[in-house]
């Protein structure tokens, strides 16, 4: 027999003999432990209190505290807890072929089974029935029929090679370390929140809870819509990265975060969170680059998402011309070019100061527009227009006490043709009505003929 015929002879022999140790039953194998576990890791997974990860050459470590679960190496992230715990579960779950001693001499060298160095190493800390304990599981190279070699060491235990399902493998495969974070961009958020300030293109509008209402305090200080800003703030909690793109990244201005094109400030119990928006990620996609101030992440922000962020604020205006209640309404007071006069409550009519009947169908009318009626639009405006002026209407309560004052505008500017009507609340915000709105503002309006 030729040399080179009996290398062959003994590399099949090998390879037969290495077939047969991991198909074998435990009892057939050389060097089988006898304490064989049918789990590899003994802790229970409510006892890990710490998770470590060696894989591609980088380290991850996950603790939990009384808020939960974190990555806390390379950088302090908030994680997913389910994600990260099918980790240890699937650990647990894995079948295991064969266990032999580690320094057993039947076994091939280290590097023949992909251990040396591992694919991963998995390290899991917390307390078992014996006290604190520590598992290692090093994960090798995969073999046939979905199985793979793995090595356990746990603390005062001599390590072992073991044959197991490839299941672990597979999941780290399918979902690295970095896709088990909380990718909730402002976690906790709530109606809990007391300000939001966005900022866009140098623009920064500014939104301010007082007790159950909001208000926008920037650019013009303004009423909000409070259940559109509740709107609003819901959606921005809702707000999710769709992927980790770099970790760590040398600079950020190649995705336009140095400086951001926008910025999302959300303060809630005395904490600021704040969120980078960047350049669009590319094509036709509104998708761009994002980044939470302090994390050094770039994360993608789906088109979506990007809308809810930077959608027009002007829906988030009050679109009416007056938060006053009609009810607490007594008296309203209209001035009308050289013209004033006032009507006031009358248990359940109403009349004009000074004597007559008024026409209750056009106070309810009047009101209905001030209280009610939504404009069509608004418009935010530095220098009040006051050349399109036509009335000024002040509602008082019943002891004449006022409560607010709304200007009304006219603009013979129309599609339609028609005069447009708008109302202005003393914030330089336009709320234009929608078209065929026409505010009562002369006396004829009301029933009433001639100078009291």
């Amino acid at each position: 027999m030729s040399w080179r015929t009996a290398m062959i002879v003994w590399i099949l022999a090998a390879a037969a003999w290495l077939i047969g140790w991991v198909l074998m039953p435990p009892a057939e194998s050389a060097g089988v432990s006898d304490s064989a576990a049918a789990r590899l890791d003994s802790i229970p997974l409510h006892a890990i209190d710490r998770i470590e990860i060696e894989r591609s050459g980088q380290h991850w470590a996950f603790a939990r505290d009384a808020e939960g679960w974190w990555q806390v190496s390379p950088f302090r992230h908030r994680v997913n807890p389910e994600l990260l715990m099918a980790v240890p579960a699937v650990l647990q779950s894995l079948g295991v072929m064969q266990v032999a001693r580690a320094d057993d001499q039947d076994l091939p060298g280290r590097a023949e089974l992909g251990l040396d160095p591992p694919s991963a190493r998995i390290r899991l800390f917390g307390e078992s029935d014996t006290g604190l304990a520590e598992v290692q599981i090093d994960l090798g190279r995969r073999t046939m029929a979905g199985r793979a070699w793995a090595r356990r060491q746990t603390a005062g235990g001599p390590p072992e090679v073991l044959v197991v399902d490839a299941d672990l493998h597979e999941l780290l495969e399918r979902e690295p370390p970095e896709t088990w974070r909380d990718m909730r961009v402002f976690p906790g958020l709530s109606v809990d929140a007391t300000r939001v300030d966005r900022t866009v293109s140098g623009e920064t509008l500014t939104l301010v809870r007082d007790g159950r209402r909001w208000r926008i305090a920037a650019p013009l200080p303004t009423r909000a819509d409070s259940d559109a800003v509740a709107r609003h703030v819901s959606e921005i909690a809702g707000v999710r990265g769709e992927a980790v793109l770099l970790d760590e990244p040398g600079d950020v201005s190649a995705f336009g975060l140095r400086p951001p094109i926008a910025t999302i400030a959300v303060e809630v119990d005395g904490e600021r969170h704040v969120l980078l928006v960047g350049d669009r990620v590319g094509g036709t996609s509104q998708a761009r680059y994002g980044m939470i101030e302090g994390v050094p992440s770039v994360i993608r922000l789906g088109s979506n998402d990007v809308a809810r962020l930077l959608g027009d604020p002007t829906g988030l205006v009050d679109h009416t011309g007056t938060d006053v209640s009609a009810a607490d309404v007594g008296r309203i007071r209209i001035v009308h070019d050289d013209d004033e006069f006032a009507i006031q409550r009358s248990f359940d009519a109403w009349e004009r100061v000074g004597g007559g009947e008024a026409d209750s169908e056009g106070v309810q009318r009047l009101l209905e527009v001030l209280i009610d009626t939504r404009a069509a639009e608004v418009a935010l405006h530095d220098v009040y227009p006051e050349e399109l002026e036509v009335a000024v209407i002040t509602l008082l309560d019943r002891d004449g006490a006022p409560l607010d004052t709304v200007r009304i505008l006219r603009a013979p500017e129309s599609s339609a043709g028609q005069d447009r009507w708008a109302m202005e609340n003393g914030d330089n915000v336009l709320r234009v009505l929608p078209e065929g709105t026409v505010v009562p503002i002369h006396p004829a309006e009301f029933g009433f003929s001639g100078t009291p």
